[in-house]
């Protein structure tokens, strides 16, 4: 893993990803994005699972996170690395490239241990997945860009209006706004959720502002 994440580092460090270890971030006024590598031993399929991935956090979001665990008397989160672990998350597995993840086997004399020629071929997929990812992310946290990608999903569960109405509110009031928080609404009556009343205060009074 140590010779996958050196490569990864050296493709996604000269794109503004300072870090190291598998966590590189890429921290602007506009939002955070970060890439990181995983790995897993499957020692029943003698495979190490290994994998890259982004995250992609609009300040807008982490405002409107941080408005809410105010709400919930809970401590902000600071503007920094950490954020990605409350991203969005709707966007960044559809964007995902090929390549981004791959299983290495286990040689047959070997055990949680693999060939050079394994570790090779992870290397290129990997490094080729997180140049894709990385301007992929750097573009999804300048403003308005991950809205547009929002409104791209049509197969929209509950979960789905929560982001939207929050960032279509850094847009101002509109009638999309107030369509938006129309369907959010019936969406949570028909999953048998709680109203979002605090959702739609909070887009109100951020569109106001705009």
């Amino acid at each position: 893993m140590n010779q996958i994440n050196r490569a990864v580092g050296a493709i996604v460090r000269p794109l503004g990803f300072p870090g190291s270890r598998g966590v590189w971030s890429r921290i602007t006024d506009d939002g955070i994005a970060a890439i990181g590598t995983t790995r897993s031993v499957r020692s029943s399929q003698r495979t190490i699972y290994v994998q890259v991935a982004m995250g992609a956090v609009p300040r807008a979001w982490w405002e409107y996170r941080n408005h809410r665990f105010a709400q919930w008397g809970e401590s902000p989160i600071p503007y920094d690395a950490d954020v990605v672990t409350h991203d969005i998350g709707f966007v960044e597995s559809r964007r995902r490239p090929e390549g981004a993840f791959y299983h290495m086997k286990f040689p047959p004399d070997g055990f949680r241990s693999t060939t050079q020629d394994e570790v090779d071929h992870a290397v290129e997929l990997l490094t080729g997945a997180a140049a894709v990812l990385a301007e992929t992310a750097i573009d999804l946290v300048r403003p308005g860009r991950y809205l547009e990608d929002l409104s791209a999903i049509t197969d929209r569960g509950v979960g789905f209006w929560e982001p939207f109405v929050v960032l279509l509110a850094e847009r101002g009031p509109s009638a999309d706004l107030d369509d938006a928080i129309e369907e959010m609404c019936g969406a949570y009556d028909a999953n048998g959720s709680a109203r979002p009343d605090d959702i739609v205060a909070y887009a109100r009074t951020r569109a106001a502002s705009r």
